[in-house]
């Protein structure tokens, strides 16, 4: 697959560009977190080009949660995730 810049806002990674598939959820290892952001339909212009939009949708712990915040077993799968505990799956960002 392709890859092309797209253009992060909020969380962490905010006013930052990053090479990526285009995909609807992108998923970012940094600090031993998962920051999770989603396409939206806004493009950005940088360097003589409009470029997709990734707004923040939240970090998640690659252990399944954070504890306190939720309950692990009940988590929303996460490709990324189970990359980085060494199940196998493979990331989709």
């Amino acid at each position: 697959m392709e890859t092309q810049d797209v253009y992060l806002v909020g969380g962490p990674l905010d006013k930052s560009l990053m090479d990526a598939v285009e995909e609807p959820l992108l998923e970012v290892a940094a600090d031993g977190l998962i920051h999770r952001y989603i396409i939206t339909n806004t493009r950005h212009s940088a360097e003589g080009r409009e470029l997709p939009v990734y707004q923040f949708d939240g970090t998640v712990s690659p252990d399944g949660g954070l504890p306190g915040a939720e309950n692990p077993q009940n988590r929303l799968a996460s490709p990324l995730a189970d990359e980085m505990r060494g199940s196998g799956t493979a990331a989709t960002s």
